[in-house]
C-alpha cells in the first residue's frame, strides 16, 4: 500500500520524481532504438559505384556547355616546330581531354596528358615547350632556345636552331650559346657565333 501525501510539498516532491523517471526511461527507449539502427547501418559494406561514360558535359544554368572530359580520336597532322625547315607529321593517339569553354561556347583551354594551352591568353605548354603569343608574335620557349616572333615575321633564337645553307641544302645546328636574326623569308641576316 502506497503512503498518502500529508500536504501539497509532498505531492510537489512526489511528481517531481514521477517526472524524472519518466525522462530516465523515455531516454533510454530513444538510446534501444538507436544502438540497434547504428549497428545495421555500420554492419553495411562501403559500396563501390562506378560510372562509366564516353563523354561527361558540364553545363551552366543556361544550358551552354562549360567543359567537356572525353577521349580524343587517333589523328595525324603535320606541325610546324620552330627550328624546323619543314613541317613534321606527327600522330597523337586517343587520349583524354579537358576542355574548357566561355559563356557562348568557344574552346578556351585544353588539358590532356601532355599538354596545356589556353586561347584568351595565347598560352601552349606541350612537350616541354612553352609558347606564348598570337599569330602576328610570339615567344616560345623550349629546353634548347628560345625564341621570338615579330608581326613582321622576323624571328631572334638564342639557343639551338637548324640552319639550311641555300647553296648546298646542307642543315647545320646551332649550339646552345648561339644568337640568329631571320628576316621574314627565314633567311640569316645575323649569327653569333
Amino acid at each position: 500500500m502506497i503512503p498518502r501525501p500529508h500536504s501539497l510539498e509532498d505531492l510537489h516532491d512526489r511528481i517531481l520524481k514521477l517526472e524524472k523517471q519518466n525522462r530516465r526511461f523515455k531516454r533510454l527507449g530513444v538510446a534501444a532504438l538507436i544502438v540497434p539502427a547504428l549497428l545495421l547501418f555500420m554492419g553495411q559494406a562501403p559500396s563501390k559505384k562506378t560510372i562509366e561514360a564516353n563523354e561527361f558535359i558540364l553545363r551552366d544554368d543556361g544550358g551552354n556547355i562549360r567543359a567537356r572530359l572525353f577521349v580524343t580520336e587517333k589523328n595525324t597532322t603535320k606541325m610546324a616546330i620552330p627550328g624546323m625547315a619543314e613541317p613534321v607529321p606527327i600522330t597523337f593517339n586517343p587520349k583524354a581531354m579537358l576542355a574548357l569553354y566561355d559563356e557562348k561556347g568557344k574552346a578556351i583551354g585544353m588539358l590532356d596528358d601532355d599538354s596545356l594551352s589556353f586561347s584568351k591568353s595565347h598560352v601552349f605548354l606541350s612537350g616541354g615547350v612553352l609558347s606564348m603569343g598570337d599569330q602576328t608574335a610570339a615567344a616560345v620557349v623550349s629546353p634548347y632556345s628560345v625564341s621570338l616572333f615579330d608581326e613582321q615575321g622576323f624571328e631572334a633564337t638564342l639557343g639551338r636552331t637548324a640552319l639550311v645553307t641555300a647553296r648546298t641544302g646542307e642543315k647545320q645546328m646551332t649550339s646552345a650559346a648561339s644568337l640568329v636574326l631571320f628576316d621574314k623569308n627565314k633567311n640569316v641576316i645575323w649569327k653569333a657565333p
